[in-house]
């Protein structure tokens, strides 16, 4: 333990002075202090301090009190921190550090964000756009329902003639019950909103108090603080109904579109320009070709928002029962989607006017349940990575906050993957999501996304990857797919508290063309890989007990689309998706359809070792007769759908039954269940007309379906 003494302030500040009032910036980490060694007559003559580090000690809390009106900059990572409000104290606090406090928890996270108005950084992420959710959407949303709580169940109880004894009884019922009883948000931040519940009925009740103590005269002068809790909460100045009105405008337009469009960071790079030399001449475009035209608006406005009638008509009820989520028919099995976000956040050298960049691959991040230390940003199952340009971005779906962007400069980024390493820290397994990424340049990024961090980059091909893909039983088990006509395998290794890690390439796949999406079977990750090729869909043998060396295909499925006589290639199999562990969903280029068959029944049809085998197809799904590529699959297995973008901007969705006999000898077309209709959006004073969807979503649970597009707009839905 170190005493902190005024000579070790001197000795451990810059610059070097005489006098405390002097220093800029002191670096206390890793000296075993304790709450009670934070002096507050000493760090009271540091008037001056904009910088300061006491990470790595043993600090339960920040003392009160401690003077030091002129921090920007403080860095308490590692510690013991149990309570956080005490930082509230550094009024101008632009970038805070409370990495690894074990008690720490997300709701302590949004308490800072909120309590500190000038924070900029947190935990070395931009948090400007979560920030401005805090302080007025979701204000607004907790001030309505604070409100239209007390008007339903507390205003009629108090009268004009009640005394201030009788209105502080009444508001003190009011405040606890209100705490108990208003919801809003995840569970997951319950604690914080049950603080800012108590909070705001807290003001209701004080203003009520200070509206009594002054005279009919001035009742229209109040402060501005006042002013907006006596709006909202049905005074003279305002009506429940306008409440309503104001909190339901807030949520759709300023929520969904104005506040992620002026704060998410944009770019994007080119495609790949080698796309096109080998596959001309079955039709598949090149990366110039790939990209669409920007598109014409006006220069009025800069953001997104919903059109002018639905603006009007706002409210979740209404928007639930729109025509963008009415299923196509209506059934049992059928679900209702709320558009929630339109986001726009991978744009060309930050141009508002980019809606060229196209997004090409997301995925939901996998969740933490062992995790020692809880990521106050990332929400499992809330988060989804998203790649388009040279940007990934992790976006939070429940709230549409950009929470990690990282920007790989040149490249353009086609595929992302998660995977869940473990690392031993000091003698304890610590989990870490990582996200790698990769596109044009031919490289594999592994990004720590808890701290936004690229630690590492793999050369893995010559040529462009188009695909990417995470074994879910090895956790370091990476394949990545190329434009070279192969696939590797390789052995990302696990990093250190330095970051170092060992790469190691394990087995190359000779695929003869272009790989554009691949799948481990579930039922024997270890045995078999099959990817959707240029050429066709083949499976690889990929044991390890197998000699190395560069393997060929064990088998080719063949499909009854190859049989139509017709110009086009139909062997080109551009997406695939196990919706099982047996069920696998393929499409061929211009077929206008989506064939579901089995893994098993194809591989009992196989005769001996012969490589050619006719997939067991048991279901035709009718689908957009489009001529489209790259317009991927997606499964949710736990609720047994399918999902399919289509070239218009709708979602075709596909609940089906795997005990099921119905089409599987008639020759018919499955019609889908329902189809997601693209919402009416305006960007800049005119409508955004249906786009392609390259990719569309789900979580795990089904909760939210995000599409990405080919016009650099993110939608995300929320089922409800």
């Amino acid at each position: 333990m170190t005493k902190i003494t005024k000579e070790l302030l001197l000795e451990k500040g810059t610059p070097k002075h005489s006098k405390l009032e002097h220093i800029k910036k002191i670096n206390l980490s890793n000296l075993k202090l304790k709450t009670s060694d934070l002096d507050r007559v000493l760090f009271s003559q540091l008037s001056e301090l904009e910088e300061l580090d006491v990470s790595r000690n043993l600090l339960t809390e920040i003392p009160s009190n401690l003077g030091l009106y002129s921090l920007k900059c403080l860095n308490c990572a590692s510690n013991d921190l149990n309570q956080v409000t005490s930082i509230s104290q550094f009024e101008n606090l632009e970038d805070l550090n409370c990495e690894d406090n074990l008690h720490l928890t997300i709701c302590d996270t949004y308490k800072l964000v909120y309590l500190l108005p000038n924070l900029r950084q947190f935990n070395g992420s931009n948090i400007t756009s979560g920030g401005y959710h805090l302080w007025f959407v979701n204000s607004r949303q907790l001030k309505c329902q604070v409100n239209a709580y007390w008007n339903k169940k507390y205003k009629a109880r108090l009268s004009e003639s009640s005394t201030p004894d009788e209105i502080r009884a009444v508001g003190n019922r009011f405040v606890k019950s209100a705490v108990a009883n208003v919801k809003y948000g995840p569970n997951s931040l319950s604690e914080f909103t049950k603080w800012r519940v108590e909070m705001i009925a807290s003001e209701i009740l004080n203003s009520l108090l200070q509206h009594k103590e002054k005279s009919s005269d001035s009742e229209n002068e109040d402060d501005n603080e006042n002013k907006d809790v006596l709006y909202i909460s049905g005074s003279s100045n305002g009506s429940s109904g306008s409440c309503t009105e104001l909190c339901s405008e807030r949520n759709t337009c300023l929520h969904s579109a104005k506040n992620i469009a002026k704060h998410a960071q944009h770019r994007k790079a080119k495609a790949p320009q080698n796309v096109n030399k080998d596959i001309s001449k079955n039709k598949i475009q090149s990366g110039k070709e790939r990209q669409t035209k920007p598109t014409n608006l006006s220069k009025k406005d800069n953001i997104f928002a919903i059109n002018k009638e639905a603006e009007r008509e706002c409210s979740a009820t209404s928007i639930a029962a729109s025509k963008e989520s009415i299923p196509r028919k209506k059934t049992k099995t059928s679900v209702v989607l709320e558009p929630l976000h339109y986001l726009q956040c991978h744009s060309k050298d930050n141009n508002p006017e980019d809606f060229n960049t196209q997004l090409w691959a997301c995925a939901f991040e996998p969740e933490l349940e062992s995790s020692q230390i809880p990521d106050v940003w990332m929400q499992s199952s809330r988060n989804v990575a998203i790649c388009g340009g040279d940007s990934v971005c992790i976006i939070d779906c429940e709230t549409g906050i950009v929470h990690h962007k990282y920007k790989s400069i040149g490249d353009d980024l086609f595929s992302l993957a998660w995977t869940t390493l473990t690392m031993i820290d000091t003698n304890q397994k610590r989990k870490l999501n990582v996200l790698a990424v990769a596109g044009q340049l031919g490289v594999v990024k592994l990004i720590h996304t808890k701290v936004n961090y690229c630690y590492g980059s793999i050369k893995a091909h010559r040529k462009s990857i188009s695909t990417l893909c995470f074994s879910p039983i090895r956790e370091t088990f990476l394949f990545t797919a190329s434009y070279d006509h192969t696939i590797i395998l390789w052995d990302i290794g696990v990093p250190d508290l330095n970051y170092r890690f060992q790469a190691s390439r394990l087995l190359v796949l000779k695929s003869g063309s272009t790989p554009f999406k691949m799948s481990l079977v579930p039922t024997c990750p270890d045995h078999y890989l099959v990817a959707a090729c240029e050429n066709g869909c083949f499976a690889w043998d990929i044991r390890q007990t197998k000699p190395e060396g560069k393997r060929n295909f064990e088998m080719e499925f063949l499909f009854p689309i190859y049989n139509k006589e017709d110009e086009n290639n139909y062997h080109v199999i551009d997406t695939l998706v196990f919706c099982s562990d047996d069920l696998i969903a393929s499409k061929s280029s211009t077929q206008g359809s989506i064939y579901l068959w089995s893994w098993n029944k194809t591989l009992q049809k196989r005769k001996k070792q012969n490589t050619k085998v006719h997939a067991e197809i048991l279901r035709e799904f009718e689908w957009s007769n489009t001529e489209q590529l790259y317009i991927a699959l997606a499964a949710c297995p736990a609720e047994n759908y399918l999902l399919c973008g289509d070239e218009k901007g709708d979602v075709w969705m596909y609940k089906f039954d795997e005990t099921s006999t119905e089409y599987l000898t008639s020759g018919k077309k499955t019609s889908p269940t329902q189809i997601l209709k693209w919402p009416t959006i305006e960007a800049k004073g005119e409508i955004v007309e249906g786009t392609l969807i390259n990719v569309a979503i789900t979580d795990t649970e089904f909760k939210y379906l995000v599409a990405a597009t080919d016009k650099n707009i993110v939608v995300i839905w929320k089922r409800i």
